[in-house]
């Protein structure tokens, strides 16, 4: 890969060029005398280059999608700013579009992007919807840059597809090390039938299993339910849902078992459902990255009463504190009225990391932003802090926030941060007003 050298290293290695080449055809060029070459300019970046975003902005990750497009607009505001500062001829346009997080939608819209010239993508947000955009973007050489994809089924060398997210080798562990912290023995998933929910399940359950047996300690999975993700109503399988933890309960006991939930903003209506069994509330209730921070279990009143009541617990990547997360979470914040999720923080860095690949490369060419994009994350410290991208292409490691709805006042809930699971340490730390609340309930 060939890259234009700029500055005093340029300078230095034309300086050097010339005094070898002195060196060597002097004798030559005394008879020879050939005419000077026509200089070669090089086209470089000029105008606006087209940056895709496929989004969730409707369906069951509208939280995150709205989340993510207002980080993506104060990113691309910002790369702007600083390209114009530089005297730059380009800049970058921004593609947004909506793939109501539905798989074939997503395809349609990365076909529309890619008829308006678009070579990079950031998104699709989740794993089945990567999935189903895979083959077309390698086929036709776009390259994929999800921030919340997180199945394993999708770790591979060599691709299209990088992802600014740890996947569920990480979360799986995180989850079980919650759900056995807690004192739950034994478990009982429910989760969302696709690529994404079915590995998030299957590497918790794995995690969790090991932990038994290391310990020695009798417990289980139970075979659980799985439901289709489009689902609205969920009638039947909370029935079945009560009928499992009554079982389990009167055979180890409430503070022994727990619920793991698994899916994305259809948990409101879930939990809504939920709420009319009490021996749903009689227990841990443990859920995922697809559920920590969404709106509709704050907003939704009955649905953060029963989150509250039951210490619903969301592990989710950890981004770094800085002043750049400080910055982009109060953007956030004041631009749709709540804090972003760590998604968010993601995202805006994988359009920062693109634009400083299209610096160093100075032309739209998918195949070499692919190429420099691993040592550019590598030397970048973002919005989520420092990290490097494993040889995957997926974000190599990461701590998890545990979140909470908590009742902030009286008939007023708020998402906060219940503790750390340290990766190093496959540890939880409490945060201390966690460890009192549970104390007096």
């Amino acid at each position: 890969m060939a890259f234009e050298l700029k500055g005093p290293i340029a300078y230095a290695a034309l300086l050097i060029a010339l005094i070898v080449g002195v060196g060597i055809g002097y004798g030559v060029g005394m008879m020879m005398m050939p005419k000077a070459p026509a200089e070669v300019v090089k086209p470089g970046l000029k105008g606006k280059i087209p940056i895709g975003a496929l989004l969730t902005l409707t369906g069951d990750l509208a939280t995150y999608g709205e989340n993510n497009k207002a980080a993506l607009e104060l990113a691309v505001k910002e790369i702007n700013d600083w390209l114009k500062t530089r005297g730059e001829e380009w800049q970058i346009e921004l593609i947004i579009e909506d793939t109501a997080t539905d798989p074939k939608t997503a395809l349609d819209k990365v076909k529309i992007l890619h008829g308006r010239g678009v070579k990079v993508v950031i998104g699709p947000m989740t794993s089945a919807e990567v999935s189903e955009v895979k083959s077309y973007c390698e086929a036709n050489k776009i390259l994929v840059i999800s921030q919340s994809s997180t199945s394993p089924a999708l770790s591979i060398p060599g691709d299209w597809v990088y992802r600014f997210c740890p996947d569920d080798t990480i979360q799986g562990p995180a989850a079980a090390r919650i759900l056995y912290t807690l004192g739950i023995r034994w478990v009982i998933p429910v989760w969302r039938g696709d690529t994404w929910g079915d590995g998030v399940k299957a590497h918790t359950e794995e995690a969790f299993m090991k932990i038994l047996k290391e310990t020695g300690e009798e417990g289980g999975f139970h075979e659980g339910i799985r439901y289709a993700p489009g689902v609205k109503e969920f009638t039947a399988e909370v029935a079945k849902l009560a009928e499992y933890v009554q079982d389990y309960v009167n055979k180890y006991g409430a503070d022994k078992v727990g619920v793991l939930w698994i899916g994305f903003d259809e948990a409101a209506a879930f939990v809504v459902a939920a709420k009319e069994y009490p021996i749903l509330t009689e227990v841990v209730w443990v859920g995922s990255d697809g559920t920590a921070g969404i709106a509709p279990l704050v907003t939704v009143k009955e649905a953060a009463e029963f989150s509250w009541k039951v210490k619903w617990l969301h592990p989710v990547f950890a981004p770094t504190a800085s002043k750049k997360y400080e910055h982009l979470k109060e953007y956030v914040k004041e631009k749709i009225g709540r804090e972003p999720d760590s998604y968010a923080y993601a995202a805006y860095d994988a359009l920062w990391c693109i634009a400083i690949a299209l610096d160093l490369v100075d032309e739209y060419d998918s195949a070499k932003i692919k190429a420099v994009l691993p040592e550019v994350v590598k030397n970048y410290f973002g919005a989520s802090g420092w990290f490097e991208l494993n040889e995957n292409g997926d974000r190599a490691f990461s701590d998890y926030n545990i979140l909470i709805v908590r009742e902030v006042s009286p008939g007023k809930y708020a998402w906060d941060l219940a503790g750390v699971w340290v990766q190093a340490e496959d540890a939880v730390k409490w945060a201390d007003w966690f460890l009192e609340y549970v104390k007096g309930t």
